[in-house]
């Protein structure tokens, strides 16, 4: 292991290190309120309503409608959905590597759907999702517009079971999302949400959560009625959430993934990759804690897989003082290829965007970060963030990675070291349970991996709505 690999290890453990692992730290883009409407729908629970004296909205007339009681229990239905406004706006989208030098859209995205409880062992839940883009990104996206989709339909089998708290098995389309969202993630910040077909069990021991999962992902296609299975993918393994204490939880994963038209060092092969992963996560006192670890093994093109990711947050919050300032050091790494050997550049598989920064230039390969963060609430309900990241990539001998692991063009060919520094504020304010009104600003400053390759600054900017119901 080369010093340098072992001086980036250093500063991201160090960062772990400041406080002792412990549940809960702030993701990077903030929700602001304890919302009766969750970012997965499928976890909103109106079973309360079965008593008509709790309802207190006036949407809740459609929250609990019953269809029948007996011995299995009751039967209901519940209706939702979401409208989401979105303006964005780019200088120089994606480094203006052969990218317009500025673009500016409107997404819109509308969300209805079902949720059927028959009895207490079945239940079958449906979404649809129309998206559209008014305006001209300049460059490629297959998030953007998908015209009248089947985005989630699934059916819950609940078995009766000795052990745990009676077992789900799910079959269908559905969103996933797991701990912090670095592998497993609905994709917010795009118009068009990450979806998947397959397989899932669930089961609780107490506060402890197994999944078992084989799920392939939906291609995104901008017709009526035609998102396929991608084929081509696929992604199985398990995920465990255990208690370790009164302030601190674990997750633990195994989780392969297969991919047939993978491309590494200008090749196109089958990517076989195995990732085994840690997160300590925990909040007390104040002080909030998420650490995270990942070792990949595997192979592609008749290569070996070597490869890695560390990421730590540590924040504190001093409450009861005005505005109650919360600051953070949050720190990534992940790895990169040295051009000879095993192939060494890590594959987050289906990570957050925006990941890094609100940019979303970058995803988690050939990259590690310093990112300071103030989080200041003027209300109740709304929260600004303030980021400052400064990333570095981790091989010079590797390239930079976007959106679908696609690397920027001749970044792998450049000699500097320093990617660039992100400067960014986030405002949300939620006005109700129902709507949130956000605005995002974030300048990012290339360094030399980025201005070599003919790269540029980056400026962006947005303002959304969403309305959920």
């Amino acid at each position: 292991m080369s010093a340098r690999y072992l001086r980036i290890l250093t500063t991201v453990l160090a960062v772990a290190a400041i406080v002792p692992l412990s549940v809960g730290a702030r993701a990077a883009s903030p929700e602001p309120g304890d919302p009766t409407y969750h970012s997965l729908r499928y976890n909103d629970d109106f079973s309360y309503l079965a008593d008509p004296a709790k309802s207190t909205d006036p949407w809740d007339k459609f929250k609990y409608i019953p269809i029948g009681d007996g011995q299995y229990g009751a039967s209901y239905l519940s209706l939702g959905g979401e409208l989401r406004e979105r303006f964005e706006s780019y200088l120089n989208p994606n480094f203006g590597i052969k990218a317009p030098l500025n673009n500016a859209y409107l997404l819109q995205r509308l969300l209805l759907n079902l949720d059927a409880h028959i009895t207490d062992y079945v239940r079958i839940f449906a979404q649809l999702g129309e998206f559209d883009r008014l305006g001209n990104r300049g460059v490629s996206s297959t998030t953007d517009i998908d015209h009248l989709e089947l985005t989630q339909g699934f059916i819950d089998f609940r078995l009766p079971s000795p052990l745990g708290d009676a077992p789900v098995v799910r079959v269908g389309r559905e969103e996933l999302l797991f701990g912090f969202q670095r592998l497993i993630a609905v994709r917010e910040g795009p118009n068009v949400r990450r979806d998947f077909d397959g397989l899932r069990f669930t089961d609780h021991f107490g506060e402890a959560t197994i999944d078992l999962l084989a799920v392939r992902p939906v291609g995104n296609a901008i017709g009526t009625w035609d998102d396929h299975t991608n084929m081509k993918q696929l992604l199985w393994g398990g995920y465990f959430t255990v208690p370790l204490g009164p302030v601190m939880k674990a997750d633990l994963y195994e989780l392969n993934y297969e991919n047939e038209s993978a491309k590494f060092r200008g090749l196109t092969g089958v990517e076989q990759r195995q990732t085994y992963g840690i997160r300590l996560f925990g909040a007390s006192d104040g002080f909030d804690w998420n650490v995270e670890g990942a070792a990949q093994a595997g192979s592609f093109a008749h290569k070996d897989i070597h490869a890695g990711m560390l990421a730590a947050i540590v924040g504190y919050t001093f409450v009861g003082t005005l505005w109650e300032p919360r600051v953070a050091l949050e720190s990534n790494y992940a790895s990169g290829d040295t051009g000879h050997g095993a192939i060494g550049t890590f594959n987050a598989m289906y990570p957050r965007l925006p990941y890094f920064a609100e940019t979303s230039l970058l995803v988690p390969a050939n990259v590690y970060d310093i990112h300071p963060v103030l989080t200041l609430r003027p209300a109740p309900d709304v929260m600004a963030t303030f980021g400052w990241d400064t990333l570095w990539r981790a091989s010079n001998t590797d390239g930079l990675y976007g959106s679908a692991m696609v690397q920027y063009a001749n970044t792998n060919k450049v000699t500097g070291n320093r990617v660039g520094t992100e400067l960014s504020a986030d405002i949300r304010w939620r006005i109700d349970q129902h709507l949130q009104l956000g605005a995002i600003a974030a300048e990012f400053l290339a360094g030399p991996a980025v201005q070599e390759a003919v790269g540029k600054n980056v400026t962006f900017f947005a303002l959304f709505a969403t309305y959920r119901f």
